[in-house]
This record gives structure tokens, C-alpha cells and sequence, in this order.
């Protein structure tokens, strides 16, 4: 049976800088940020209002929804960084995952405000991350190893 692993240093170096990168995103979700929690409060809000019709989205978005979006966000990077770092191909499609919709989610939330240095930093970590998982060796590695 194999023992499970956080860090895997056998991969190629952009893989293992991924899986860093999402553990690292985690942290700055949990910690670091006061958009995310607002970001995932206005996109919940958006998407019942397209779908609620006795109830206004301003009654449903004071729910335990938005905070959940935010912790969902934060087990995925963990997950998937976990996933990819024991090679499984799930932990990498939930590493893009997350890092796609947090991408998503950053550009939606600066083209409502505007385009701080915060927001701007956050969407290069994503676009770093996208990167780092879908760069060649990444690919060639995971094609050859990831069950």
C-alpha cells in the first residue's frame, strides 16, 4: 500500500511548483483575502437571481453559501494538490478546476470594481498556476505516470 504525499520531488520541477503554488492558494484564501468571500457572495447572489423567483438573491446570499464557495475553493487546491502530488489524475483536474474558476472569478470581480494590485497579484498566481500544471513536462509527466 502506498503511503500518501504531499510533496512529491520525483516529478518534473513545473509539476511540483504547481502542487506548491496550490497549497500556497489555499493559504492565501484562508488567510489573506477579503475578496473572495464578497466574490463568492455577488456571484451566488448573480446566479439565484436568474433562478429565484419568490425570493430575492439579497435574502439567499446572507446564507451559509458564499463562505461555503470560499471553503470549497480552499479543499480543492488542498485536494488537488495532494491528488497530483500521488500522481492521480483527478487531483490534477481538481487543481485546474480551481485554478480556472478562481481565474474566472478574479476577472469577473475586477471588471465589477476595478483592477487593484490585489487582484491583479491574484490572477497571477492563477495564471501561474494554469501555467505550471499544463506546461509540457507537466503534460508529458502526467500522460506517462497519473493513473
Amino acid at each position: 500500500m502506498n503511503q500518501m504525499r504531499w510533496l512529491n520531488r520525483s516529478q518534473p520541477q513545473t509539476l511540483f511548483s504547481a502542487v506548491l503554488l496550490c497549497y500556497f492558494s489555499a493559504v492565501l484564501l484562508l488567510f489573506g483575502t477579503r475578496i473572495d468571500s464578497q466574490l463568492a457572495r455577488d456571484i451566488f447572489e448573480g446566479i439565484v437571481s436568474l433562478f429565484a423567483s419568490d425570493r430575492t438573491a439579497a435574502d439567499l446570499g446572507d446564507s451559509i453559501i458564499p463562505p461555503a464557495v470560499t471553503v470549497l475553493l480552499v479543499g480543492a487546491y488542498v485536494a488537488g494538490g495532494a491528488g497530483t502530488a500521488n500522481e492521480r489524475r483527478w487531483g490534477h483536474w481538481l487543481c485546474s478546476a480551481a485554478a480556472i474558476y478562481a481565474a474566472i472569478a478574479t476577472l469577473w470581480w475586477g471588471a465589477r470594481t476595478s483592477f487593484e494590485l490585489g487582484i491583479i497579484m491574484r490572477l497571477m498566481f492563477d495564471a501561474l498556476l494554469l501555467v505550471l500544471l499544463y506546461h509540457p513536462m507537466s503534460r508529458n509527466h502526467r500522460r506517462v505516470w497519473f493513473t
